[in-house]
């Protein structure tokens, strides 16, 4: 890993979920004050690294949680029978390192060049102390990924192929907004194999999938990974979610 000599220039710590109490019209916001982001990034180290890099190994001790300012990365899980099985995808402002009784629960690796704050449990845990609000502030970000948990097994348990790729390709033009991205434009940082493992298809089904889409005119593929979206109401609607 690369450790960055100015942390507190570029990137800046964030924790971006709906708050529990009703403000604006739901949507997620900052939820960290510039006095905890500060908080942060003095307890922690920003460290940068390739795609395809292992932060944390699933039953290894869990000793930090990651904080992602830029990039993307995936946790998974191995099956007994040696079978990947990805559990999650995540984003800018998402946290990672999930641990049960001090061992993390899936290996997190980065797709995608990835950024991000290495805070240390034990920093983490002072933080807390000193700051409540703080604790509320995580306490809502896990609720935005038990929400994101729930999302996943209802795509995976649509029966229909087309209907869970449309629920997948609804959930990333939504969880990876891009500020450069033009509305309905989507760059996938996943390879297909990796869609397939997470809405548990065949490759082929996925294709076989968005080609059907793209008969339909709900989408066009401009690439292996670039995807525009025609028909937002035609997706929703195969998708389950009107």
């Amino acid at each position: 890993m690369k450790d960055d000599v100015s942390p507190a220039g570029r990137y800046r710590p964030s924790i971006f979920a709906a708050p529990f109490r009703k403000t604006g019209d739901g949507s997620a916001v900052e939820l960290l004050s510039v006095a905890e982001q500060d908080a942060l990034i003095d307890a922690s180290r920003l460290v940068s690294v390739r795609r395809n890099t292992v932060l944390y190994p699933e039953g290894g001790t869990a000793e930090f949680v990651y904080n992602i300012v830029s990039g993307v990365a995936e946790t998974y899980q191995l099956l007994a029978s040696g079978q990947k099985r990805i559990t999650a995808f995540l984003f800018p402002r998402d946290l990672m390192g999930l641990s049960l009784n001090g061992t993390y629960v899936a290996t997190g690796q980065s797709l995608t060049a990835l950024t991000a704050y290495r805070i240390p449990l034990d920093a983490l845990e002072a933080i807390l102390e000193r700051d409540p609000r703080l604790d509320l502030s995580l306490l809502c970000k896990l609720c935005h990924e038990l929400r994101r948990s729930q999302h996943h097994a209802l795509t995976v348990g649509k029966n229909d192929a087309v209907a869970r790729i449309a629920s997948f390709l609804l959930w990333i033009e939504h969880a990876y907004a891009l500020p450069e991205r033009a509305a309905g434009e989507l760059a996938l940082p996943m390879a297909r194999h990796d869609v397939a493992d997470y809405v548990g298809l065949s490759v082929e089904s996925v294709s076989r999938a968005l080609h059907a889409l793209e008969t339909q005119g709900v989408i066009r593929r401009k690439g292996p990974r670039l995807i525009t979206l025609l028909d937002m109401a035609a997706l929703r609607e195969l998708a389950g979610t009107q």
